[in-house]
């Protein structure tokens, strides 16, 4: 069963199980959102409530990236858990039976993103590529202890101390430190 083609009549009542690898083609993703190391390891969950389908799993493997301190290339070991709604597209969420939409059955859970499905297909990939993306820190860092490149030589300072003095004036906040003395005479 290709990830881009699980069938809602493949999913029988007591719902199916499946695990897959899954390729950064399969997701596809940019060289710049994640280049992986091998294919991504997929264990996945579906339930089916009529044409709405519950999907949950969890996706692991590892992805090569580069510190912004330091540029260096790094592995970064992922475990994404992800709880998926899929409904079909054009169907309207059904009224709650009881008091409160909040007790409802029917209503995607908070933890859970909803997508649409067109036919009798669910697409995984886009939702999968989403959590890859999420999952991506803002500021990846090879080590929290990284002190990356010396900014006059260019040195790895991870590697070996090049010895090199900062200059006084490239601190970043040296200016600032500056305008604030001179607010305080004038």
């Amino acid at each position: 069963m290709a990830l881009a083609s699980v069938h809602l009549n493949d999913i029988p009542k007591d719902g199916l199980s499946l695990t897959l690898d899954v390729s950064a083609e399969d997701l596809a993703l940019a060289p710049d959102e994640g280049q992986l190391r091998d294919a991504l390891s997929l264990s996945v969950d579906f339930l089916k409530a009529d044409r709405d389908v519950t999907v949950s799993g969890v996706l692991r493997g590892t992805l090569i990236r580069e510190c912004v301190r330091c540029l260096a290339e790094y592995e970064d070991h992922l475990r994404i858990p992800f709880v998926a709604a899929y409904r079909r597209l054009g169907d309207e969420p059904r009224k709650p039976s009881g008091p409160s939409r909040s007790e409802s059955s029917d209503a995607p859970r908070v933890d859970e993103e909803v997508y649409s499905y067109v036919g009798d297909k669910l697409d995984l990939a886009e939702m999968l590529r989403e959590q890859v993306i999420l999952a991506t820190p803002m500021q990846p860092l090879c080590s929290d202890e990284c002190v990356g490149l010396c900014s006059v030589c260019g040195q790895n300072r991870n590697e070996r101390d090049c010895g090199c003095q900062e200059p006084e004036g490239l601190h970043p906040f040296q200016i600032l430190r500056r305008y604030q003395e001179n607010h305080r005479k004038g």
